[in-house]
């Protein structure tokens, strides 16, 4: 029972800690015209105008994913998934943000609650929830291909035993 307790509480403090990682490099994000020039150069124009909708802190996460997954030599429908992944966050302010981090660790039920309407502050929480589903719609609307749309939406779920491309993609996500 102890031991079940000190592993919860790693896990949070190590969620914690990457949480905070996350939002200090976030504060000043930005895609160097050479990045954004490789973006543009790997998706078609209807996806790179949903990337442009995007938030700077999204395109950058989406960028150090694509880069971590490149490394890894991931196929291309994961790198497009990866610059394309958060597009169904929409625009957010730095507070909904928190709100939404804190609200899933500490009272999911809450975040239930209050981001189930679609409208103000409460929306930018239930885009935030849904994003994956979101984004997921938006790229089957620009005929992006299946497997790139089945990674978006499957990047916020428990890694599946059976799809180990998507079980690489979800924890990578969560490590930069």
């Amino acid at each position: 029972m102890a031991s079940r307790a000190l592993t919860d509480l790693v896990t949070l403090l190590g969620r914690g800690r990457y949480r905070a990682y996350q939002f200090f490099h976030g504060i000043r994000p930005h895609l160097a015209a050479s990045e954004i020039a490789e973006v543009r150069g790997n998706l078609r124009p209807e996806e790179f105008r949903l990337v442009l909708l995007a938030e700077p802190r999204d395109r950058r996460h989406s960028m150090d994913l694509y880069r971590l997954l490149q490394r890894e030599g991931a196929s291309e429908a994961a790198l497009r998934a990866a610059l394309l992944h958060d597009v169904g966050k929409g625009r957010l302010a730095v507070w909904h943000r928190i709100a939404f981090v804190v609200l899933r660790a500490a009272a999911p039920g809450l975040l239930r609650r209050v981001a189930s309407d679609r409208a103000g502050w409460r929306g930018a929480l239930w885009r935030l929830e849904h994003h994956a589903a979101l984004g997921a719609a938006m790229l089957e609307a620009a005929g992006c291909e299946p497997r790139v749309v089945e990674l978006v939406r499957g990047h916020t779920g428990s890694p599946p035993p059976d799809d180990p491309e998507l079980a690489r993609f979800i924890e990578a996500d969560d490590t930069v």
